[in-house]
């Protein structure tokens, strides 16, 4: 009987889909009355419940016959459920609104294993649709038969699937993930949705994570839609409010401690609570009235089992400093495209947020470390005071000009710019406490010009925790590295992974919480930190480049514009991790509890010790120090 209903089944077109009765029930309720999960692909096996992932139900409704939108875009994090929903949508059509259907996922070998996986089982485990498909050969991998029509299953890298007969359904899952060419028939999306044209009940479901902002399919496409977001109620104060990850707040290094801060009553609220908070939600359109409609979820609304704010928390923490890590965060977890050029800081917002010391250096200053930047003509230095788990205070910017070929200068009166940075490397600071500071540590720039005359001046005082530093080439090496003595007089060298390094930088920038890696600046221009300053701080973005046929991130900044103390702060930062604190030891001999979340990284091949000191010299005067621009040493 099958083989002859399979022999007869009819053509179908776009004047029988026109014609067709629209279904009373929706997909979501569809989803409740004959939907099985199967054991293969699925972490909850069984009868599919909307309670469940209860913000899935108006996204599953818009894709109902009877609703009449004919795009709907889901841009999401991961573990939220919607390639179940997707297949929710499919399975409905067989049932209620049969006709041609095109499922695509980035490659053919994609598609294989999600049919496999997740489609077959799916279709087998429905009582509601037994009688409804064609399992003889009508029952393909690629291709689902069925009474009134067809289910097509192709990768975005197929032509032939994507441009032959005419859909009335297509469900484009992970878009993100397409090539950008289906072969030579160019852009896979537009060669499917044209073959929708034919259909006036048509409908397209995109759902994907986002990924790079400047190419994203899934983004632009939100963008210009209603832009819904779901709405949950505070389980304290019951005002509703998105669960932003903003709003998430943990005790750095304890991630399992996380909570999330309401932002109407302010009550922290555990994760518990979430089921009944998603349950209670709502979605709301930003854009109201548009005809695309798209939704925005994060994976901070997984349903308590799946994706925990713990483990959010853990990632988050983990992708510190690492630019890969950063970007999978942002795109998996926030749903969010990653903005290649969006590492750049307002260096207005950096000013604004200026303090007042109370002395020249701040309470919470545990040590000093001195940065020096190399340029033709001209040395730029800052001085940076360092607190618990790299907690950084601004303390002196300048510039130093002179020969810098001359390493000591004959006339006393008119020392060297090698000369100025020794004399401000044994200078002394007041702190509030009235007791004077040194520079801990010092680190000069080896990578471009004068490198013969930087080994010359750190190699004798590696003793005093003077050292080379320079760049390295590769974006992703790491900020700290062994040392290396492979240099003209064996002076020590680090080389720096300034990539890490300026991620780091700009990760404290963009922080609002003081405490760990917090960046405090002084309002005293005459300190250095005036608007050249933070422009120059800011100059840098992160871009992405195309070199060998490969995508790589780069930092770079506009023509024109000087990077110095950006540079000079990361090599701040790669100073105080040479130096190596015990925080934990700070912290318990000033009598906090808190526990240190900055790794310790000893460095195994140099540990030059520190000179004491003679009794003679504890009440040595401060030496002066050159302010910007300034040679005078007194």
């Amino acid at each position: 009987m099958l083989e002859l209903q399979n022999q007869r089944r009819p053509l179908i077109d776009g004047f029988g889909t026109t014609f067709q009765p629209i279904p009373t029930l929706t997909v979501s309720e569809w989803a409740a009355k004959y939907r099985h999960l199967p054991k293969s692909g699925s972490s909850s096996p069984g009868k599919w419940r909307n309670e469940r992932t209860p913000y899935l139900v108006e996204i599953m409704d818009c894709l109902s016959v009877s609703h009449p939108c004919k795009e709907v875009v889901f841009a999401k994090g991961a573990q939220i459920g919607a390639s179940e929903a997707g297949l929710n949508w499919i399975m409905y059509i067989i049932d209620q609104q049969p006709g041609p259907i095109l499922g695509i996922q980035p490659t053919n070998n994609a598609a294989i294993r999600w049919s496999k996986q997740r489609v077959g089982p799916s279709l087998e485990l429905c009582e509601r649709l037994s009688d409804k498909m064609f399992w003889g050969a009508g029952n393909a991998i690629q291709q689902k038969d069925f009474v009134g029509g067809t289910f097509i299953i192709s990768g975005a890298n197929s032509p032939a699937d994507l441009a032959s007969m005419p859909i009335a359904y297509a469900y484009f899952d992970e878009v993100e993930r397409y090539p950008q060419d289906a072969g030579e028939e160019g852009d896979p999306v537009s060669l499917a949705l044209a073959r929708l044209d034919t259909f006036p009940r048509s409908k397209a479901f995109f759902s994907s994570t986002p990924a790079i902002k400047a190419v994203s399919r899934i983004w632009p496409l939100f963008e210009d839609s209603d832009r819904r977001y779901y709405k949950v109620p505070c389980p304290h104060c019951n005002e509703h409010q998105s669960i932003d990850f903003e709003n998430l707040k943990w005790p750095a290094g304890e991630p399992e401690k996380v909570a999330l801060a309401c932002i109407h009553c302010g009550v922290l609220i555990e994760e518990y609570h979430k089921t009944k908070m998603l349950r209670n939600g709502y979605w709301e359109a930003t854009n109201p009235g548009h005809h695309r409609v798209g939704f925005h979820l994060s994976s901070l609304y997984s349903p308590v089992g799946w994706k925990s704010w713990v483990s959010v928390a853990r990632e988050f923490e983990a992708a510190e400093g690492n630019v890969k890590k950063t970007k999978v965060f942002i795109n998996t977890v926030l749903g969010l495209p990653y903005e290649e050029t969006g590492e750049q800081i307002a260096a207005e917002y950096l000013r604004r947020r200026r303090e007042s010391y109370k002395a020249e250096v701040p309470e919470g200053v545990r040590f000093l470390t001195l940065a020096v930047d190399v340029q033709k003509d001209w040395l730029a230095y800052e001085v940076c005071g360092w607190g618990v788990d790299e907690e950084s205070w601004g303390i002196e910017y300048g510039e130093i000009r002179g020969d810098l070929s001359i390493l000591q200068s004959r006339d006393p009166s008119n020392p060297s710019p090698w000369e100025q940075i020794d004399h401000l490397r044994k200078a002394t600071y007041q702190n509030e406490a009235g007791a004077e500071m040194r520079i801990a540590c010092t680190v000069v720039d080896s990578g471009g010009w004068w490198t013969d005359e930087v080994y010359a001046f750190t190699k004798p005082r590696e003793k005093l925790r003077v050292f080379s530093i320079k760049g390295g080439s590769k974006h992703d090496r790491p900020l700290m590295s062994k040392p290396t003595r492979n240099t003209k007089n064996k002076a020590a060298l680090f080389v720096l992974g300034v990539g890490k390094g300026k991620t780091l930088v700009y990760q404290r920038l963009k922080s609002e919480k003081e405490g760990a890696g917090y960046c405090h600046f002084p309002d005293d221009e005459d300190r250095g930190y005036d608007p050249a300053y933070y422009a120059g701080l800011t100059s840098e973005k992160l871009v992405l480049k195309h070199k060998d046929g490969h995508a790589v991130l780069k930092w770079e900044k506009p023509d024109g514009v000087p990077n110095e103390p950006l540079d000079i702060r990361v090599y701040g930062t790669a100073a105080i991790r040479i130096l190596n604190p015990n925080w934990s030891k700070v912290v318990k001999q000033n009598g906090y509890r808190k526990k240190s979340t900055i790794p310790t990284e000893p460095i195994p091949e140099v540990k030059p010790e520190e000179t004491k000191p003679k009794a003679a010299r504890k009440k040595s005067r401060s030496v002066s120090r050159p302010r910007k621009g300034g040679i005078d040493i007194g």
